[in-house]
């Protein structure tokens, strides 16, 4: 099984414009002909930790579905004196390979909406190959998180569900440095704040209600398992929300469906999941309400959209 590589997205990228430490890239589906535009944000290449654990992948595979919700934005300071815009941060420092990687993170924020055919050597739409989204990601499409003031009541509710259990972990911290933006304010600032309160998350829009608790939900669960202190906050959000019991459940499971995923692509990564990790995947995915034979039609959404290179 191949990753998602920049040598195996040449045949997707339509148009590639850099702006700063931004990468906004332009994907084509040659069957379609159908755009998917996404961004990212060209980092330093940063040292390997050794053997990933499931929570990182979880994590990663979350950090590219959250580019959806706080997209990189160009931060530009200003001069006190004059006015005049300042260079962007780390605009012109970055080499290929750091503009490759961003491209890639650019395509794995929609990498669900593809799947890899072999025959053209590309990864063309998913629903002209048959490989639908899953429940998480078409909620994420149908009720995108998309104005500015409630992208920040989810980064606080986000923020509150990392802290509910008395402690960050390196890679939560990493996944926050990731994916929040100018707009959002880091984790810090987010966790001075605390959490929305009941009139703020009533107040946010009845349709983007479900994926805010979503992405609570995945963010919780990513951690392979549930805490006590963050179950009682994630029912406390429900109900602000105007989310019932039955509902919320269903929430849930969207949630656990995806985490179970994110773990198989990142397991794929590296270009193969051997039994152990399955089996690892397989008791974890019980835990959190997800069956074997629902990790086996997941597996194979998976195995579709990545193809075998």
């Amino acid at each position: 099984m191949a990753a998602i590589t920049y040598e195996r997205l040449k045949n997707n990228i339509a148009e590639d414009e850099v702006a700063g430490p931004l990468v906004m890239v332009t994907f084509r589906c040659p069957v379609t002909e159908k755009l998917f535009h996404s961004v990212a944000t060209m980092r330093e290449s940063t040292p390997g930790r050794g053997e990933a654990r499931l929570s990182d992948r979880a994590l990663g595979g979350l950090q590219a579905s959250m580019h959806k919700v706080f997209p990189p934005v160009q931060e530009t300071g200003f001069d006190k004196v004059s006015g005049k815009p300042l260079q962007a941060r780390g605009g012109t420092n970055f080499d290929r390979q750091a503009h490759e990687r961003a491209v890639v993170e650019a395509f794995e924020a929609i990498a669900p909406q593809f799947a890899w055919d072999s025959e053209r050597k590309a990864f063309i739409d998913a629903e002209e190959a048959k490989n639908p989204l899953c429940q998480f990601d078409r909620q994420l499409m149908d009720h995108p998180i998309d104005a500015d003031w409630e992208r920040v009541v989810a980064a606080r509710m986000l923020a509150a569900v990392a802290a509910a259990d008395g402690k960050i972990s390196d890679s939560e911290r990493a996944f926050f440095a990731n994916v929040l933006n100018g707009a959002t304010g880091g984790l810090e600032a987010l966790q001075k704040e605390g959490a929305p309160s009941k009139l703020e998350l009533s107040e946010t829009r009845p349709g983007t209600r479900a994926t805010m608790l979503m992405l609570a939900y995945a963010l919780a669960l990513s951690d392979e398992h549930l805490d006590a202190s963050e179950i009682k906050l994630l029912d406390k959000f429900a109900r602000a929300l105007g989310v019932n019991v039955e509902r919320e459940e269903h929430i849930r499971h969207w949630a656990s469906e995806k985490v179970i995923e994110n773990m198989l692509a990142g397991c794929y990564a590296d270009g193969r999941l051997d039994a152990d990790e399955m089996k690892r995947i397989e008791a974890l995915a019980r835990n959190i309400g997800v069956n074997e034979a629902l990790v086996a039609k997941i597996d194979v959404r998976v195995r579709k959209r990545l193809g075998d290179g």
